[in-house]
């Protein structure tokens, strides 16, 4: 494992958050900028009851036009800068990093520069929308993306992690320069955003970049519908013309608070293994009744008024699969979780969190979900250390139901 030196976590004066990670023997250093805000952030009220509603796609539009500034495509900069720049939006954040090697603080300037200063016209903004409704139309052709949603949708009726992350082409039609910069103004505030930097970096020298960060504020505050508990429909089917079924399997569980949401998932990792993994009775019986070829992909996600876990697939005999997922899980419900199975999948999980530690772009993209959860890398680790079969046991008896399994399937 690479040398990493004390992490230097803190905020500055003005309040943003920096986790800085340095690691002397790589080359390559990362940097990235965390905005606690993503597609599920719609609605927000202000200190007056006023109601603020964005369009679907809203963040992830604002993630699109950040890279052009008055002066130019922020894009190109970095590319003359020698560093492979990017950025991602989800549900809960928006992210926007780069990796190099060389001129690692003009590069970060750059970055603090080019998020701080949104340029929004009327003529850019209209010319966004044909890129992003063409992009819309190519994830609605996509079988993967498409079950998944269809998942979603069966599972949540008013929250918006059912919304499709880039909006529809009718949402992305109303958002407009104007919508743009009140968005910005709502999500982009100081004490949503994280500067995370890791690989061979100048501590000092980043620090003294981060304290030039404006303190921005703003008075609205956000929130969700309220969600029912129980699933909207068992079963969703569309026809795609596969030669072979996609399917997900999804369980709908109660929301948690943020500081439940690391050992949450945690003990899901655990049982989601012990659940369907590959060496789990589960797949086994799965393979001999040539259900599956391989073992299922299985994820867990939690965030505001949300959690679920996914289960996915190919297969022609989805419904038999789903049916045989639900007998185990009541299994394992009854019978509990075996000792030994436990101590492998923790000895497995510690090892991938280590391998995850070991380089630039690897410890920056787990540290940007543990900041999310505002947890140190160290908690992750003695969580994980210390999970209890008991704990995970008692999660999976009182969170996971056959009542709120869904099945999502593309043929």
């Amino acid at each position: 494992m690479a040398r990493t030196e004390k992490n230097q976590q803190g905020k500055t004066r003005n309040g943003l958050q920096y986790d800085i990670l340095p690691q002397r023997e790589f080359g390559e250093k990362m940097a990235a900028i965390l905005v606690k805000r993503g597609a599920n952030h719609l609605f927000w009220k202000g200190r007056d009851g006023e109601e603020i509603n964005f369009p679907q796609g809203t963040a992830h539009f604002i993630e699109h036009k950040l890279f052009q500034q008055e002066w130019g495509d922020a894009f190109t900069k970095f590319t003359q800068n020698g560093a492979s720049a990017n950025a991602f939006t989800d549900g809960d954040k928006t992210v926007y990093y780069f990796t190099c090697r060389e001129k690692f603080m003009e590069n970060l300037k750059l970055l603090l520069d080019f998020v701080q200063k949104p340029f929004f016209t009327k003529e850019d903004t209209e010319r966004e929308k044909g890129i992003i409704t063409s992009e819309i139309t190519m994830y609605e052709d996509d079988p993967n993306w498409v079950v998944y949603y269809q998942m979603l949708e069966s599972m949540y009726g008013k929250h918006p992690i059912k919304n499709r992350i880039a909006g529809t082409a009718e949402t992305v039609e109303k958002i407009t320069a104007e919508t743009l910069q009140k968005a910005y103004e709502t999500y982009y505030t100081t004490e949503n955003m994280v500067l995370i930097c890791t690989g061979d970096v100048p501590v000092r020298q980043v620090r003294a970049a981060a304290e030039t960060v404006q303190n921005r504020r703003t008075d609205v505050r956000v929130y969700f519908p309220m969600e029912e508990t129980g699933i909207l429909e068992k079963y969703k089917e569309r026809n795609m013309g596969l030669s072979q079924p996609n399917f997900q399997i999804g369980f709908k569980l109660p929301s948690a608070k943020k500081e439940d949401w690391l050992k949450l998932r945690i003990a899901a990792g655990f049982y989601l293994e012990l659940l369907a993994g590959e060496s789990s009775p589960f797949f086994r019986k799965a393979y001999e009744k040539e259900l599956l070829d391989e073992p299922l992909g299985a994820a867990f996600f939690c965030g505001e008024g949300y959690a679920f876990a996914a289960f996915s697939g190919s297969g022609d005999h989805p419904e038999e699969t789903a049916e045989l997922l639900g007998r185990e899980l009541e299994r394992l419900q009854k019978e509990g979780l075996d000792w030994e199975d436990f101590r492998r999948i923790r000895k497995k999980m510690l090892g991938r969190f280590l391998r995850r530690m070991d380089a630039p772009q690897s410890l920056c993209m787990g540290q940007i979900e543990w900041a999310m959860m505002g947890v140190p890398g160290a908690e992750v680790l003695e969580v994980i250390k210390t999970m209890q079969k008991e704990e995970a046991e008692k999660l999976l008896q009182n969170a996971f139901t056959i009542d709120t399994m869904v099945l999502s399937v593309v043929r």
